[in-house]
């Protein structure tokens, strides 16, 4: 109500002016509790956003488990996906929704290997390339490892550009030709992660879900990070 409808209706009922004081008192920290808190300058966004960082640049390794889902206008692809990083090394596994292992990607930033399900095991320097010509589709490796965690990668070639949330978190990312939306986070520790998030390349469309996600410390090694993908016969 608004003060002066309420003295209004107070002067008609003959109410005192000690009562209507009062009344206009309580009425205004009524007001003042229910009010919007302010939305966060700038400043104090881009301080949340360096202090987000100086968080996550801290990271010795982590691990998830999550969904991936590819679309381009000739082909789909899903899997479920678990991924260990530590420093340089990483060990992604893809398997089926029916828990059906589907290939093991290992590697490191010199050389990686993709073991597939009917024994072949190819290596190379290009890790894009080699997803490339065996799954159909590639995303540049160098860099998903820190956008998983909402991070822009650090030698990315070429303008970066984004935009963050009240939070200081990635809201969007355009880097490298690609464009990352984070559609949602979530707690991890003391630390905030993207929970899903969409990237986009001319007409590739991929999405992953992440489901766990844990910190690895810089003296624990990756889980099973030097054992290799147990090859199942190929259902034909």
């Amino acid at each position: 109500m608004e003060p002066s409808s309420l003295l209004k209706i107070c002067r008609l009922n003959g109410v005192s002016g000690r009562v209507l004081v009062l009344l206009l008192a309580a009425l205004l920290v009524g007001c003042a509790t229910h009010s919007v808190a302010p939305a966060l300058d700038a400043e104090a966004v881009d301080r949340l956003w360096e202090s987000r960082q100086a968080q996550l640049g801290e990271l010795a390794g982590w691990q998830m488990k999550g969904r991936v889902a590819v679309k381009s206008e000739q082909d789909s692809w899903s899997a479920s996906m678990s991924w260990q990083q530590q420093a340089e090394a990483f060990d992604i596994r893809f398997s089926s929704m029916l828990g059906q292992r589907m290939a093991q990607l290992k590697g490191d930033a010199l050389t990686a290997s993709l073991y597939l399900p009917d024994d072949r095991v190819l290596s190379a320097s290009n890790v894009s390339e080699l997803l490339d010509d065996e799954l159909g589709w590639s995303v540049p490796m160098d860099g998903l490892r820190y956008w998983l965690v909402g991070m822009p990668a650090p030698m990315a070639v070429g303008k970066s550009n984004k935009a963050l949330d009240e939070l200081g978190r990635l809201q969007w990312l355009e880097q490298s030709g690609w464009r990352i939306e984070y559609q949602r986070y979530r707690a991890a520790g003391i630390l905030e992660v993207p929970k899903k998030m969409v990237l986009t390349r001319n007409d590739l469309r991929v999405r992953l879900v992440i489901d766990r996600w844990q910190a690895v410390a810089a003296a624990q090694s990756m889980i099973e990070a030097h054992s290799v993908l147990p090859i199942q016969p190929r259902i034909r």
